[in-house]
């Protein structure tokens, strides 16, 4: 198992983030997945008390003091882009081209990465709408039953893209890679409200006339050169281009997050 770079540090009483080897099921986990390695099922680990996130900070990359460029905003729309619901509301059918996959996997990043799969039998149905083939399908089951007795101190757990941008890495009309940039906004028993923000790498292939995950959900993670300088509110497309532009310092499986054309999405709030 390889460890993000990242740690993705709650209260006490809370659930950390820990990366998966090639399943790639999130969950606040410390570091998501890895390609290349023999499939295993995801963990929460317990709470930790090491925070070594990027500190939030603002940092204009223009030194010579001409105003910031913004991200451009993009095309893709988080939250819609299918043309039917699967379960739970899965959007699915999803136009073969780059904005569709984008769309898809904006969409399988916040269904399958969220309390949705606390319940069993949404969970199973989920990953049987995305997954491209049974073994993708058995590895989505595998990582869902392994992390759902780690949801109990949750209350909710959602990935918000919307605020936060996206890059196509690569792309061809059978297979796609996308980076997604965004918070993940969980609250515990307590009350406690956390933003973790991240870069997730979204495999697809086309597969029975639609975008579906292939071999797991994220492949990559990484972090971004800082978090947000306000971690639980709506960065500007200026800070956007700021934070996504610089090299991480420390970006973990995710080294080309610069080299990257990223966008904003098109509902993106400010």
């Amino acid at each position: 198992m390889t460890n993000r770079s990242v740690r993705r540090t709650l209260t006490a009483s809370a659930i950390v983030v820990v990366v998966l080897a090639a399943v790639g099921i999130g969950f606040f986990l410390v570091g998501r997945s890895t390609v290349n390695q023999p499939p295993t099922t995801p963990s929460i680990a317990p709470p930790t008390q090491t925070d070594v996130r990027p500190s939030p900070t603002y940092e204009p990359t223009d030194q010579s003091g001409s105003p910031e460029p913004g991200l451009e905003s993009g095309p893709a729309v988080a939250g819609q882009g299918g043309s039917k619901a699967g379960p739970e509301g899965l959007p699915l059918g999803y136009t073969h081209d780059q904005t569709g996959a984008v769309n898809a996997a904006t969409n399988y990043l916040t269904w399958l990465n969220s309390i949705r799969i606390a319940d069993k039998a949404a969970a199973d149905a989920m990953a049987d709408s995305a997954a491209a083939d049974p073994a993708t399908f058995a590895t989505l089951i595998e990582s869902f039953d392994e992390t759902r007795s780690g949801l109990a101190d949750l209350v909710a757990d959602q990935p918000e893209p919307a605020r936060g941008a996206y890059a196509v890495s690569s792309f061809s009309p059978s297979r796609a890679l996308i980076y997604i940039w965004a918070p993940e906004v969980t609250r515990d028993v307590n009350g406690d409200v956390n933003h973790l923000w991240a870069i997730d790498a979204i495999p697809l292939v086309w597969s029975g006339e639609d975008w579906k995950l292939d071999k797991t959900l994220i492949s990559k993670i990484g972090a971004a050169a800082v978090d947000p300088i306000d971690p639980a509110g709506n960065p500007t497309a200026e800070e956007k281009h700021s934070i996504l532009t610089r090299t991480p310092a420390d970006p973990g499986q995710i080294t080309d997050s610069a080299d990257q054309t990223w966008f904003e999405y098109a509902n993106a709030p400010h």
